[in-house]
């Protein structure tokens, strides 16, 4: 509920403190004296749109902040957890509004933008004029509205329940089915592809593998050779062993005959038997095993097959390997296609089941409960200046939808002979917010809304059916926080409480002054609104307090 309004420079309102309270407040004051001014303020808590006109003349910017009750508002306290705002159970929003039309608002002390505020607002206040009356026009609501009269609530989320089933079952059908089309025109390519890969039938290190043999076996031949050329060398007839033997057997027979020689031939003994010792080991060497030509020709041709893979695949071979797999796959699941929409056909029919009969449920529902709620709005349309009037609520077939397959909306038939007119268009904003009172008497416990707001919904009444108008506003302010303006007396003393709204000029400036009146300030509104000043009528002020209160 709304707790307090503060308005600084908004308009005609300087500065204003007002306070708010349970119940019923009527809101009155002369002609222009600023009580739409006061509406439109709340409106502006509530997410209205901000205009460089707001600003009062003279003033930087405007300010409006309203304090709400939320104690006992789940839905609020879930909206602004969404928004991530901590709350309790005050809260505050400020609307500030620049001189160019500009302006922030805050929930909260969070800077909010207006969508979020819009938000918001719905589940703190419905405003209900003669030019604005969004609820009852909107065709979307008048099945909202006769749900939550006819207690379809767990129905409807059974029912919606299955139809979000049914559609998600539907949505995966068509994309199956996209994905056959798809797959099926690119069939041969796939095959190919796979094919070619898995034939190749790669693994991950193969091409290092095999780079590393190749290498190893390159290096292999150069030591062969080099082992057959140095043994050539050394073994054989005419070998460099037998040199050196024929070398020393020369020497020694030269050092025979000739003593000196003997030193040269001792020199060369102690060169000769390493060096033959060596030349012993060079010729037992064995060059290690090596692949063989042809084998080397076979690596270098997987090797080349792998990498002309990579280039045209534009890829590694861990992305090849992958490749082959996804390709596997994407054939697999065209095989199996028409299988998985058989099995997604089966639980669509299923979910339809469900939804069909949760469907019929609901139809039976909304049309018992249209019997009954058609019959208490137009009892209670009778009493407030609309006797003749017919209030019907057509149920017609229409596709599924989130809400079911039943298209509702509220007619009236204002006077005899005339015939029903839709809501949306053709019924005035006078007799739209009568209906609208209606339907909140008729609803009042079921609301979930903590503030109704109505603007002149007595306009064009006088009389009897005022202190029907008056009765009916008393009677939702058991239920909600109710606020009107009015300039009938008959709804006024019927309020719980009353604000003012008054204007005065001073020094050529005109100011708007909002009054929270106790009991003795409304019996002098009253006498205000009832146009005499006599004791007589005093007196009869007070006895209309005394007596609707």
């Amino acid at each position: 509920m709304l707790k307090q309004l503060s308005i600084d420079s908004f308009a005609l309102i300087s500065h204003a403190e007002v306070p708010f309270h349970e119940g019923f407040t009527a809101i009155t004051g002369e002609t222009g004296a600023g009580k739409s001014v006061l509406l439109k303020a709340l409106r502006m808590v509530c997410g209205d749109k901000a205009q460089a006109s707001m600003v009062r003349t003279g003033e930087e910017k405007a300010v409006i902040e309203g304090i709400f009750d939320i104690s006992n508002e789940p839905k609020v306290k879930q909206i602004l957890d969404e928004m991530g705002i901590d709350s309790d159970d005050e809260l505050v929003i400020r609307r500030e509004i620049l001189e160019n039309g500009k302006g922030r608002t805050r929930v909260g002390g969070s800077v909010v933008n207006l969508a979020d505020l819009q938000n918001l607002g719905e589940h703190l206040i419905q405003m209900h004029g003669q030019s604005e009356q969004i609820l009852l026009r909107d065709t979307r609501t008048h099945a909202q509205m006769l749900d939550d009269y006819a207690g379809n609530g767990s129905l409807l989320a059974e029912y919606t329940a299955s139809w979000n089933a049914w559609n998600s079952i539907l949505d995966k059908i068509e994309g199956t089915k996209n994905k056959a089309t798809e797959l099926a025109a690119q069939k041969d390519f796939l095959k190919f592809q796979y094919d070619e890969l898995s034939k190749a039938a790669l693994r991950e290190g193969e091409e290092e593998e095999l780079e590393e043999k190749v290498n190893i076996a390159s290096k292999g031949e150069t030591e062969r050779h080099c082992i057959n050329d140095i043994q050539g060398l050394l073994g054989g007839d005419n070998g460099l062993l037998d040199q050196v033997q024929i070398l020393q057997a020369k020497m020694r027979t030269l050092a025979s005959r000739i003593p000196h020689y003997e030193d040269t031939l001792n020199t060369l003994t102690e060169v000769a038997d390493p060096f033959e010792s060596i030349c012993k080991d060079l010729l037992r060497l064995s060059p290690a095993k090596s692949l063989s030509p042809a084998e080397i020709d076979r690596a270098n041709a997987r090797i080349a097959a792998i990498q002309k893979l990579k280039r045209k695949y534009r890829t590694d071979v861990a992305g090849l390997i992958a490749l082959t797999e996804q390709r596997r796959q994407e054939l697999e699941s065209l095989e199996n296609l028409d299988a998985d929409i058989e099995e997604l056909s089966r639980q669509m029919e299923k979910h339809k089941a469900a939804m069909d009969q949760a469907a019929k449920r609901l139809t039976e529902k909304r049309t018992e409960a249209a019997l009954r709620f058609d019959g208490a709005v137009q009892g209670i349309l009778r009493t407030l200046g609309m006797p003749k009037a017919v209030f019907k609520t057509s149920i017609a077939p229409q596709d599924f939808t989130p809400n079911g397959v039943d298209k509702i909306e509220f007619t009236l038939a204002p006077n005899p002979g005339e015939g029903a007119k839709s809501l949306q268009k053709a019924v005035s904003g006078g007799e739209l917010s009568r209906v609208l009172l209606a339907i909140k008497s008729v609803m009042a416990e079921l609301d979930k809304v903590p503030l109704l707001i109505f603007d002149e919904v007595d306009s064009g009444i006088s009389g009897e059916i005022g202190n029907s108008i008056g009765e009916a506003l008393k009677n939702l302010g058991k239920h909600h926080q109710v606020l009107t303006i009015t300039h009938l007396h008959q709804v006024a003393s019927r309020a719980k409480n009353q604000l003012s709204v008054s204007k005065q000029v001073v020094e050529g400036r005109t100011y708007t002054s909002v009054t929270d009146l106790d009991n003795s300030g409304r019996i002098e509104e009253l006498v205000r609104m009832l146009g005499d000043n006599s004791e007589t009528v005093r007196e009869h002020a007070k006895q209309l307090l005394e007596k609707n209160q």
